[in-house]
Protein backbone atom coordinates (compact mmCIF):
# COMPACT_ATOMS: atom_id res chain seq x y z
CA UNK A 1 0.00 0.00 0.00
CA UNK A 2 2.92 2.33 0.75
CA UNK A 3 4.18 2.06 -2.87
CA UNK A 4 0.72 3.03 -4.15
CA UNK A 5 0.63 6.15 -1.91
CA UNK A 6 4.11 7.26 -3.07
CA UNK A 7 3.15 6.69 -6.70
CA UNK A 8 -0.08 8.68 -6.26
CA UNK A 9 1.76 11.59 -4.63
CA UNK A 10 4.32 11.52 -7.47
CA UNK A 11 1.59 11.64 -10.13
CA UNK A 12 -0.23 14.50 -8.38
CA UNK A 13 3.02 16.46 -8.00
CA UNK A 14 3.91 15.95 -11.67
CA UNK A 15 0.41 17.06 -12.71
CA UNK A 16 0.68 20.23 -10.64
CA UNK A 17 4.12 21.05 -12.06
CA UNK A 18 2.78 20.72 -15.60
CA UNK A 19 -0.41 22.65 -14.88
CA UNK A 20 1.27 25.76 -13.45
CA UNK A 21 3.19 26.77 -16.61
CA UNK A 22 0.23 25.97 -18.85
CA UNK A 23 -2.18 28.07 -16.82
CA UNK A 24 -0.30 31.25 -17.78
CA UNK A 25 -0.91 30.62 -21.50
CA UNK A 26 -4.67 30.42 -21.26
CA UNK A 27 -5.37 34.14 -20.92
CA UNK A 28 -2.36 35.54 -22.78
CA UNK A 29 -3.04 39.12 -23.84
CA UNK A 30 -1.97 40.49 -27.20
CA UNK A 31 -1.81 37.25 -29.19
CA UNK A 32 -3.61 37.30 -32.50
CA UNK A 33 -3.49 35.36 -35.75
CA UNK A 34 -4.19 38.58 -37.67
CA UNK A 35 -1.50 40.15 -39.84
CA UNK A 36 -1.21 43.09 -42.23
CA UNK A 37 0.37 43.04 -45.68
CA UNK A 38 0.26 44.88 -49.00
CA UNK A 39 -0.04 48.35 -47.43
CA UNK A 40 -0.33 50.83 -50.31
CA UNK A 41 -0.75 54.59 -50.45
CA UNK A 42 -3.13 55.62 -53.20
CA UNK A 43 -5.49 58.29 -54.52
CA UNK A 44 -8.60 56.18 -53.92
CA UNK A 45 -9.80 52.69 -53.05
CA UNK A 46 -12.32 50.44 -54.76
CA UNK A 47 -15.61 50.92 -52.88
CA UNK A 48 -16.39 47.19 -52.94
CA UNK A 49 -13.02 45.50 -52.38
CA UNK A 50 -11.07 48.37 -50.72
CA UNK A 51 -8.12 47.53 -52.99
CA UNK A 52 -5.92 50.50 -53.96
CA UNK A 53 -6.61 52.59 -57.07
CA UNK A 54 -3.89 54.86 -58.49
CA UNK A 55 -1.13 53.71 -56.14
CA UNK A 56 1.49 56.36 -55.40
CA UNK A 57 3.73 57.56 -52.58
CA UNK A 58 3.87 61.16 -53.88
CA UNK A 59 0.92 63.55 -53.67
CA UNK A 60 0.43 67.26 -54.43
CA UNK A 61 -0.81 69.94 -52.01
CA UNK A 62 -4.18 69.99 -53.81
CA UNK A 63 -4.81 66.21 -53.71
CA UNK A 64 -8.45 65.96 -52.48
CA UNK A 65 -7.96 62.84 -50.38
CA UNK A 66 -5.04 60.57 -49.53
CA UNK A 67 -5.82 56.89 -49.01
CA UNK A 68 -4.10 53.86 -47.56
CA UNK A 69 -5.22 50.36 -48.49
CA UNK A 70 -3.96 47.41 -46.46
CA UNK A 71 -4.64 43.69 -46.61
CA UNK A 72 -5.78 42.12 -43.36
CA UNK A 73 -5.23 38.35 -43.13
CA UNK A 74 -6.44 35.64 -40.74
CA UNK A 75 -8.14 38.03 -38.35
CA UNK A 76 -10.44 36.58 -35.70
CA UNK A 77 -13.73 38.31 -34.86
CA UNK A 78 -13.40 41.74 -33.20
CA UNK A 79 -9.87 42.45 -34.45
CA UNK A 80 -9.09 46.15 -34.14
CA UNK A 81 -7.02 47.78 -36.88
CA UNK A 82 -5.96 51.38 -36.26
CA UNK A 83 -4.34 53.87 -38.64
CA UNK A 84 -2.40 56.86 -37.33
CA UNK A 85 -1.75 59.63 -39.87
CA UNK A 86 1.48 61.44 -38.99
CA UNK A 87 3.13 64.55 -40.45
CA UNK A 88 6.81 63.62 -40.06
CA UNK A 89 8.42 66.92 -41.12
CA UNK A 90 8.46 69.51 -43.85
CA UNK A 91 7.57 73.11 -44.63
CA UNK A 92 5.51 73.62 -41.47
CA UNK A 93 8.09 74.85 -38.98
CA UNK A 94 8.06 73.58 -35.44
CA UNK A 95 6.05 70.49 -36.34
CA UNK A 96 7.61 67.10 -36.50
CA UNK A 97 6.05 63.71 -35.88
CA UNK A 98 2.69 65.43 -35.46
CA UNK A 99 -0.34 63.15 -35.11
CA UNK A 100 -2.89 64.47 -37.63
CA UNK A 101 -5.62 61.92 -37.05
CA UNK A 102 -6.29 58.33 -36.08
CA UNK A 103 -9.12 55.98 -36.88
CA UNK A 104 -9.89 52.41 -35.84
CA UNK A 105 -12.05 49.75 -37.46
CA UNK A 106 -13.19 46.37 -36.22
CA UNK A 107 -12.78 43.62 -38.81
CA UNK A 108 -12.35 39.88 -39.26
CA UNK A 109 -11.18 37.40 -41.86
CA UNK A 110 -8.98 38.13 -44.84
CA UNK A 111 -9.77 41.27 -46.82
CA UNK A 112 -8.58 44.75 -47.71
CA UNK A 113 -9.27 47.73 -45.47
CA UNK A 114 -9.27 51.32 -46.67
CA UNK A 115 -8.32 54.41 -44.66
CA UNK A 116 -8.48 57.97 -45.96
CA UNK A 117 -7.70 61.52 -44.91
CA UNK A 118 -9.30 64.51 -46.66
CA UNK A 119 -7.27 67.56 -47.72
CA UNK A 120 -7.14 70.37 -45.17
CA UNK A 121 -8.83 73.63 -46.25
CA UNK A 122 -5.42 75.23 -46.84
CA UNK A 123 -4.04 72.22 -48.75
CA UNK A 124 -1.50 69.61 -47.73
CA UNK A 125 1.72 71.06 -46.29
CA UNK A 126 4.73 69.87 -48.28
CA UNK A 127 6.88 67.31 -46.54
CA UNK A 128 7.11 63.75 -45.35
CA UNK A 129 4.24 61.79 -43.83
CA UNK A 130 3.51 58.26 -42.71
CA UNK A 131 0.61 56.04 -41.78
CA UNK A 132 1.32 53.73 -38.85
CA UNK A 133 -0.95 50.68 -38.73
CA UNK A 134 -1.74 48.70 -35.59
CA UNK A 135 -3.43 45.35 -35.00
CA UNK A 136 -5.05 45.00 -31.59
CA UNK A 137 -2.86 47.77 -30.20
CA UNK A 138 0.47 46.51 -31.54
CA UNK A 139 2.31 48.29 -34.35
CA UNK A 140 2.21 46.07 -37.42
CA UNK A 141 3.25 48.22 -40.40
CA UNK A 142 4.23 51.72 -41.43
CA UNK A 143 3.91 53.32 -44.88
CA UNK A 144 5.68 56.55 -45.83
CA UNK A 145 4.56 59.11 -48.41
CA UNK A 146 5.31 62.69 -49.33
CA UNK A 147 3.57 65.83 -50.53
CA UNK A 148 5.58 67.75 -53.13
Amino acid sequence: MRKFAILTVGIITASLLLAVPLSGCQGEVGFTTASLGDATMCKSVDETTMKPIEATNVFTPDTPVICCSVKLSNAPDDTEVKAEWIYVEGETEGMSNYLIDEVSVIAEGTRYLGFSLPRPDTGWPRGGYKVVLYVDGKEAKSVSFSVE
